[in-house]
């Protein structure tokens, strides 16, 4: 359980760090085949190091095509939406909308479960949450009038939904006598190569500017954002319950946050620090709700 959550302290800081070194490569890749590139490679790169590892469980079909499915809805869709928004807004603000991660991911739980309800405590962390996010929109309402900006914001949220279907469907679907190495590369090799599906249906051009920035960002997201972390993030799915393996999001706006600031100068506003605490502080009571209800013994994962 210690290593659980030493995992789970790794990936807060690398994925942190993720959305600066994406909006530097969105500047020289087009995102979806940035998405694609990633991934793909994160994700044979594992599946390597899985079969010679030769200590790995074989899955059979119907399995692979379940971790395909669950790679489709992290990676696919959760990684490839925040790269295509984050050409329009900035990493700070990406980073807080998917903050919002573990209250999804208890939404989805619940709503795949008919027999589970829900308390007080998660319906106000739930509003305290969303409540957050008006607050750092308070000052910018006016940039909802700029169409990227808007699909900006739309592809964060679709991120934020698509991965915490996907942590629930891993969660759910993931064997314990499979390894976190080979359940990451199933997952993101198939992510990967739904990303290179959307880049043929909506990448608006394929050329690649070549600079040191955009390819040491690239083989960081690769190496450490992608190989390294997910496979982290599986560990952490197979021995810490969903909505726990989420709360990762509540360091990594912060980490984002202040490198946004001191690396790629983006502003740092009151009204955003507020707005962030009370989104985590949602998130949080969102939490304790969840360890209510497990006391009450209604099981929650």
């Amino acid at each position: 359980m210690t290593r659980a959550y030493l995992a789970l302290a790794a990936i807060c800081i690398i994925w942190g760090t993720t959305y600066t070194a994406i909006k530097f490569a969105v500047h020289d890749f087009p995102p979806f085949l940035l998405v694609g590139m990633r991934q793909t490679t994160a994700g044979l790169i594992l599946l390597g190091l899985a079969w010679l590892s030769r200590k790995t469980f074989l899955p059979d079909r119907k399995y692979v095509l379940r971790q395909m499915l669950t790679g489709v809805a992290t990676i696919t869709g959760g990684n490839g939406f925040i790269t295509w928004g984050m050409q329009y807004v900035p990493s700070g603000l990406a980073s807080i909308i998917g903050s919002l991660t573990p209250v999804m991911v208890v939404l989805f739980s619940l709503a795949l479960r008919n027999k589970e309800r829900v308390n007080v405590m998660i319906i106000a962390g739930v509003l305290l949450g969303f409540g957050g996010l008006g607050i750092i929109f308070h000052d910018g309402w006016k940039d909802f009038l700029k169409p990227e900006y808007s699909m900006g914001i739309l592809g964060c949220f679709a991120s934020c939904c698509t991965w915490s279907l996907g942590t629930v469907l891993a969660k759910r679907w993931n064997s314990a006598d499979v390894s976190p190495l080979m359940n990451a590369g199933l997952q993101i090799s198939a992510g990967g190569m739904g990303g290179f599906v959307l880049s043929l249906l909506f990448d608006t051009h394929y050329d690649i500017h070549h600079t040191w920035q955009g390819w040491a960002s690239m083989i960081y997201l690769i190496c450490i954002g992608s190989a390294l972390a997910f496979t982290l993030y599986m560990y952490t799915l197979k021995h810490l319950s969903a909505a726990v393996s989420s709360l990762y999001t509540y360091i990594n706006p912060t980490v984002a946050i202040l490198l946004g600031w001191a690396v790629l100068g983006e502003s740092l506003t009151p009204g955003a620090l507020v707005g962030m605490a009370v989104t985590i502080g949602g998130v949080w009571m969102v939490n304790v709700g969840q360890r209510r209800m497990r006391s009450e013994g209604i099981k929650v994962k």
